[in-house]
């Protein structure tokens, strides 16, 4: 298909030239240079898919009587199996043509079986595969030969598709994850050429489950025959791009499948590999490395009929994860035919591609692309044409959100700035059509991820639209009748994200447009409690805490951890209902999160142990929703938290997500050196296997040799597992929180505590965004701290600032000023209520 033009040469070329540079040593992230991770975050003037694409207008329809638009919203963790509600459908239009053309291609989507006629003649009977991982397929059926000049009838009978896994609060989307709906058209060309459509589906069809004898012929009487359920056009809902649901369009005509406020830019390998000939030949393959080749890229086909054991392949490294798809643009006088399958590892993309094997059919001188996904390696398969295949390239279309890097983060220890930076870029390539867990599993919004995920994008990125669309769609419309991606823990972070958000931005407005489904969540959510404030799970939910034994699932530990997370989420819901004024229901679930502290302490502590029990998780939440007291850290610490970072045996099993509480609840007990060598090992260790973005379950215990096929995480091992997972970032934001020391505890940095603290290092600065500037911080140790700090306008601050024992001050811009003395004396409270410069020693 013919596609947009390419971005402007300038810009082009100067996102090559850094991605280049980062990777002219063998692609390896040691080799990237600090801050050019992001091939985006050098991109001055984003192209938005708004300004080169038009949604399309051909619309999801399904049969009225089985369509579940505007039906029950309520999320269900199931799904029809394949063997389930495999009763044909049937469908019929009329349509004009004014002149018949050489070509016309029928393209249908979303069945897993079609049976076509035209004008009453079998056009096509296809069925497709199960097995293969895609949801949906496009059937492509050449009907010139059966078209007629006036008026012309389109029959179809269909069983519904296989659909994808996944998860939403949404009937529509979840029509389209189950596999109930169908999307046609006829473009007057041949296949794999766009052009505008002679017909289109769309609200006129006509759709039963109920077809008497005869229904395939255009005499056929249907007038007793209900229209469609018209759902949506395929473009015309960001619920419609989740999930993967949507990957087996990647070639349906002129479809793009991107929100219009994503932008793309392409670039090219950083590297060919595996280069394996067979009996053809390749020519010029510099030209998939470089970014304006001098010639095209040129495959010279042997005999590799009748299967495809001698076609030539190749495999593109792209030098680290990137998300998008690769696009081929021909210069080939015939068409074109290859497979493609990504990996985020090389192992996956050469044993287990997540979207499996895909076959591209590209046109003369046209340009087609693989499916959208999150990879590293892309393997090339040429399988037929011409014999001499011409390309002019194939390059990443790099899909992105548009965001400034506002926030920023550089200390004396290298490994900690790469660590850093990678959590930044891993929540970028998560920031898609929403803000998703991953971008190649499960591609959808989970609110615990989002907890983590949506802390780094505030401190770092400043951004308000994604966020908010996010956090509006998990919770859903009023009335609230169901838990947050239906687990209670995940309602509980929907709360504490919402109340990070809002005291990095302020923005009061957006929490009285939610104000209503907020008090509707935490009503709903406390009626899963009994008269002694015991979890007993009354409506029936996923309970899921971590990725480990006895976390997941209806279980004690389970209940007991869910407990704690629910108290920390009424002391949020608080605060935000006391920003908007909302003092009586705040007074309400302040009292409620007294009273499930006190339960906790009575069922859940262990006096003999001094412990919440074994568990890392649970105790790290403990400390930090304030049900532990303060008195009992030390055996906290002593009893459990302090083998955080050892060799760790089930079930002391943790994912990178919940290690964001671990790290929280260190600090807060003031183990933030402890905390920093376990970011070292853990995180670090990602790094020092070869990671370019965070994963979503690692061990520093797991098998080497082959660490993707390692990883363990959803209840299962393998390469399914996400090597780009938003959950698994908070060192970022805890980097700039506990060593730069940057924390506001008030809607919109109007109080915000700096508590600088080196721990190890020589020296560290950043800054963070504000809605009045940014808050700059550079830390120096010169026989002890010095601290240069840049306050914007509106921010008032508490530092605190270590000082030496029996100290009476903290000199401030040359003088000295006395202050409140904090953390048993090693700290002194200084405020600072003007915007300016300063210097503390």
């Amino acid at each position: 298909m013919q596609r947009r033009l390419l971005q402007p040469l300038a810009l082009l070329c100067l996102a090559f030239f850094c991605f280049q540079a980062a990777l002219a040593q063998d692609g390896g992230i040691s080799k990237i240079p600090l801050g050019q991770l992001d091939p985006a975050r050098t991109v001055a003037q984003p192209q938005l898919f708004s300004s080169f694409h038009k949604p399309l207008p051909e619309q999801y329809i399904w049969t009225r009587e089985d369509s579940a638009v505007g039906q029950s919203t309520f999320i269900r963790y199931e799904r029809p199996g394949v063997n389930d509600k495999t009763a044909p459908h049937y469908f019929r239009v009329s349509f004009n043509v004014s002149a018949v053309p050489k070509g016309a291609t029928l393209y249908i989507a979303g069945p897993h079986s079609v049976t076509a006629y035209v004008n009453g003649t079998l056009a096509g009977h296809v069925v497709g595969n199960n097995l293969n991982p895609l949801g949906m397929h496009v059937f492509q059926m050449n009907v010139a030969h059966l078209l007629k000049p006036g008026q012309n009838v389109l029959a179809l009978q269909v069983v519904r598709g296989r659909g994808v896994h996944g998860f939403l609060n949404s009937a529509l989307a979840m029509q389209q994850v189950f596999g109930e709906i169908l999307v046609a058209k006829i473009i007057p060309a041949a296949p794999g050429v766009d052009a505008p459509a002679i017909l289109i589906s769309g609200p006129q069809w006509k759709g039963t489950l109920h077809a008497s004898s005869g229904w395939q012929r255009p005499d056929y009487d249907d007038s007793a025959w209900p229209t469609v359920a018209a759902l949506s056009p395929i473009e015309g809902s960001i619920d419609l791009l989740q999930w993967n649901a949507d990957a087996g369009l990647y070639d349906w005509p002129g479809y793009e499948g991107a929100s219009p406020f994503l932008a793309h830019m392409y670039l090219p390998a950083a590297k060919v590999d595996d280069v394996q000939t067979g009996r053809s030949s390749f020519e010029n393959l510099d030209a998939l490395t470089d970014a304006s080749p001098s010639g095209d890229f040129a495959v010279k086909l042997g005999n590799i009929a009748p299967g495809t054991e001698f076609a030539p392949e190749i495999t593109l490294d792209f030098g680290r994860e990137v998300n998008g798809r690769v696009e081929f643009v021909s210069d080939s006088d015939s068409q074109a035919v290859v497979s493609i399958q990504y990996g985020e590892s090389k192992g996956a993309a050469d044993n287990e591609p997540y979207l499996g094997v895909n076959v591209l059919r590209i046109p003369p001188h046209g340009s087609a692309h693989g499916p959208k996904s999150a990879f590293r390696y892309a393997r090339i398969r040429f399988l037929a044409g011409g014999p001499d295949l011409k390309f002019k390239t194939i390059h990443l279309e790099d899909i992105y959100y548009p965001v400034k890097y506002e926030g920023s983060f550089e200390s004396s220890d290298p490994l900690l700035n790469r660590i850093w930076e990678t959590g930044a870029y891993t929540v970028h390539l998560c920031m898609q059509d929403d803000i998703w867990d991953a971008p190649k599993r499960d591609r959808g919004r989970w609110m615990g991820d989002t907890d983590v995920s949506g802390h780094v994008s505030d401190t770092i990125f400043f951004d308000h639209f994604l966020l908010k669309d996010t956090l509006s769609h998990l919770i859903g419309d009023a009335p609230v009748q169901q838990h947050v991606n239906g687990i209670p823990g995940y309602s509980s972070f929907w709360l504490t994200e919402l109340e990070n958000y809002e005291r990095h931005t302020g923005d009061t407005a957006y929490l009285r447009q939610v104000h209503a489904r907020l008090v509707q969540l935490l009503d709903f959510m406390d009626k899963e409690f009994n008269a002694q404030n015991q979890f007993i799970d009354r409506t029936g939910a996923w309970l899921f805490v971590d990725w480990a034994p006895e976390l997941n699932g209806d279980t004690p530990e389970a209940r007991i951890a869910t407990t704690m997370e629910y108290a920390r989420a009424y002391l949020a819901g608080a605060a935000l209902l006391r920003q908007i004024g909302d003092n009586a229901t705040a007074a309400h679930f302040e009292t409620r999160a007294a009273q499930l502290k006190q339960a906790l302490q009575h069922s859940a502590w262990s006096q003999a142990n001094g412990d919440f029990g074994p568990r890392w998780q649970t105790n790290a939440m403990a400390v930090i929703s304030d049900v532990a007291n303060p008195s009992q850290y030390p055996s906290i610490w002593n009893y459990v938290l302090s083998h955080v970072g050892e060799p760790t045996i089930r079930p002391n099993v943790i994912t990178p997500y919940y290690g964001a509480y671990v790290l929280d609840a260190m600090a807060k007990m003031n183990h933030r050196a402890d905390a920093l060598k376990w970011i070292r090992e853990y995180w670090g260790g990602m790094i020092d296997e070869g990671a370019t973005s965070f994963w979503e379950a690692y061990d520093p215990a797991w098998p080497k040799g082959n660490p993707h096929a390692s990883l363990q995480a959803d209840n299962g091992t393998g390469y399914f597992v996400s090597l780009a997972h938003g959950w698994s970032t908070s060192p970022t934001y805890w980097l700039m929180e506990q060593v730069l020391g940057i924390q506001p505890t008030a809607e919109g940095f109007s109080k915000t505590i700096i508590r600088p603290d080196l721990v190890d290092l020589k020296w560290a600065r950043g800054q963070e965004p504000t809605p009045h500037g940014l808050l700059k911080v550079d830390l120096r140790n010169q026989n002890g701290m010095v601290a240069s700090i840049d306050l914007p306008a509106g921010v008032n601050t508490t530092v605190l600032f270590p000082i030496t024992k029996g100290a009476s001050s903290v000199t401030v811009n040359g003088t000295p000023r006395k202050g409140r003395l904090a953390e048993k004396g090693s700290r002194m409270a200084i405020t600072l209520d003007q915007p300016g410069h300063y210097e503390l020693r």
